[in-house]
């Protein structure tokens, strides 16, 4: 939850660079219902979807406990890849990094 609450923080910044944040849940226990309850408590000012079965989110992440985000441009190339584990999430200002630098290119 760390990453929601950071990301909320941080919407100003990736409005002002256009940027729609996504996440994607493939481990949330109490699937769909879980989700809901996690919105509810963080309010969170972007999508939260789930891939219960981890069949899209395999594809990107396929290494065994790899929790990658992916920063997309609007043609839907990924652009940037941040590494990611169950605990050691990207950072915002990561994400925001690379959001710049597809920017001023």
């Amino acid at each position: 939850m760390n990453q929601l609450v950071e990301l909320k923080k941080d919407a100003d910044a990736f409005n002002s660079l256009n940027a729609e944040v996504l996440v994607v849940f493939r481990e949330e226990s109490e699937g769909v219902e879980g989700l809901k309850k996690i919105k509810r408590q963080h309010d969170p000012p972007y999508l939260l979807t789930f891939d219960s079965e981890a069949k899209q989110t395999k594809v990107y992440s396929s290494k065994r406990m790899t929790f990658d985000s992916y920063v997309i441009d609007s043609k839907g190339v990924v652009r940037g890849i941040v590494d990611g584990t169950l605990r050691d999430r990207a950072k915002s200002d990561q994400l925001l990094r690379l959001l710049r630098k597809i920017e001023s290119n």
